[in-house]
């Protein structure tokens, strides 16, 4: 699982605003199944067409699974929303759906140029 630093809400120069989805639910039950982040991210990838040549994995710039304070978490970019709308309205239903909590976070930009194009950089 990816670790970006997850920062707060203060500005900092280069980072993302976003959303981390926690594992937890508001009941504080660990959400099944462990790999959910990245079976989400997986759907993401899907909505928006981000599949790269030679990356056997599903992966997007718009969702990184995350482990924050020792939790399994999905950062979802707040550009998600602009880039499809679809796919932002169904990762927040599904974290409506399963109780899980939403917070909004900024986190560093990681993505390199050559994994996510030109753009990501």
């Amino acid at each position: 699982m990816d670790r970006i630093p997850l920062i707060g809400q203060e500005p900092v120069e280069g980072a993302i605003q976003g959303y981390v989805i926690k594992g937890v639910t508001h009941a504080q039950r660990s959400f099944r199944p462990g790999d959910w982040p990245e079976r989400l991210t997986g759907v993401i990838t899907l909505f928006v067409g981000e599949r790269r040549p030679g990356i056997h994995i599903a992966c997007t710039r718009l969702a990184m699974p995350v482990v924050d304070a020792g939790t399994k978490c999905l950062f979802v970019s707040e550009e998600l929303r602009a880039v499809c709308a679809d796919a932002f309205d169904f990762v927040m239903r599904f974290a409506r759906d399963n109780d899980l909590p939403v917070e909004t976070r900024r986190a560093q930009r990681l993505a390199s140029a050559e994994v996510f194009g030109e753009e990501a950089s």
